[in-house]
């Protein structure tokens, strides 16, 4: 007698197993997002208690602080205008030089 080998082709249970496989992982991810959303929903009615705690920590700056500075800034913003304003003037009398001398 001859002996048979046969190869069993499985492939049809690989294929199932992996689908199986796939819809149990967009249930998971399904769950996992209902789970977020209720966890948002907790978190919406904390979020002004949570922003006032937030206020607590904040250290505001005095009023000798506040205004020393805005006068430091202006005192910046008039010099870089005259800077800009004399950089400008200086171009301007170079383009009419050359301007004289091309005719």
């Amino acid at each position: 007698m001859a002996k048979i080998n046969m190869k069993v082709d499985n492939s049809e249970d690989l294929i199932g197993k992996e689908m199986n496989k796939k819809l149990e992982e967009k249930r998971l991810k399904k769950n996992s997002m209902k789970q977020k959303e209720k966890e948002m929903k907790k978190e919406e009615g904390n979020f002004f208690k949570r922003i006032k705690n937030e206020m607590k920590k904040v250290t505001w700056p005095n009023r000798k602080y506040v205004l020393k500075y805005s006068i430091i800034t202006i005192i910046m913003i008039v010099i870089l205008a005259f800077f800009f304003l004399g950089i400008s003037l200086l171009f301007d009398l170079l383009y009419g030089l050359v301007q004289g001398w091309i005719g």
